[in-house]
């Protein structure tokens, strides 16, 4: 299964993908890491230097599953914008989803952000809910997302 797909037919002047994943944990780091590679070279993005490495580890917290991707997915935007930070990888864990109340914890692993070196692609100011929805298909699930650049 791939892990996201960027699409042409939604949005004009925003960035718009499909992001998948066999349960819900890997649909959100999928749709992390698309939210990500709109606004730089994901695979530039280097861990393996301990004096550039980054982890973050966020608890996620919403009332809805769709909410909590939702959230998961500005947290990636926030810490790009708060403290210039970009990730390559994703992990979702401790997924907890019940009636008003669900929680993940992400850990993004990354660096600090490199202008020369990253290649920007667009600068992501937040997720929208135009054509927003999560929905179960045959292999796990899919979610639809409008970045707003």
């Amino acid at each position: 299964m791939k892990k996201y797909q960027f699409r042409s037919d939604i949005a004009i002047s925003d960035s718009a993908f499909y992001a998948y994943g066999k349960d819900y944990a890997e649909l959100i780091e999928n749709a992390c890491l698309a939210v990500t590679d709109a606004m730089v070279d994901v695979e530039k993005i280097d861990s393996t230097s301990p004096r550039l490495r980054r982890t973050k580890i966020e608890k996620i917290k919403a009332n809805s599953p769709e909410k909590l991707l939702f959230n998961a997915m500005e947290e990636v935007i926030y810490l790009k914008d708060a403290e210039q930070l970009v990730f390559h990888s994703f992990k979702c864990e401790n997924l907890t989803i019940k009636p008003s109340d669900c929680s993940a914890t992400l850990i993004m692993k990354g660096e600090k952000i490199d202008r020369e070196k990253h290649n920007a692609h667009a600068d992501v100011k937040a997720v929208t809910y135009l054509d927003y929805k999560i929905e179960k298909i045959k292999n796990g699930y899919r979610a639809s997302v409008v970045l707003d650049v």
